[in-house]
């Protein structure tokens, strides 16, 4: 039961919506401290940035 979850949102969560996500934390975690300062920002922007550069074709990476 948990695979066919876990494969639908898989599918649902593509490489377009990862790099939506991510930046949307990004810019999150840069505005937020105005707004709220506190030190866990960085909680936030770090899976921003992991999901942000996890969505770029892996093929652009390898090509030499």
């Amino acid at each position: 039961m948990a695979g066919k979850k876990l494969e639908a949102f898989r599918e649902w969560f593509n490489p377009k919506r990862r790099r939506r996500a991510g930046g949307a934390l990004f810019i999150t975690s840069l505005v937020g401290p105005f707004l709220y300062p506190s030190g866990y920002w960085v909680s936030v922007m770090t899976p921003g940035i992991i999901f942000f550069f996890s969505a770029w074709p892996s093929d652009a990476h390898d090509k030499r």
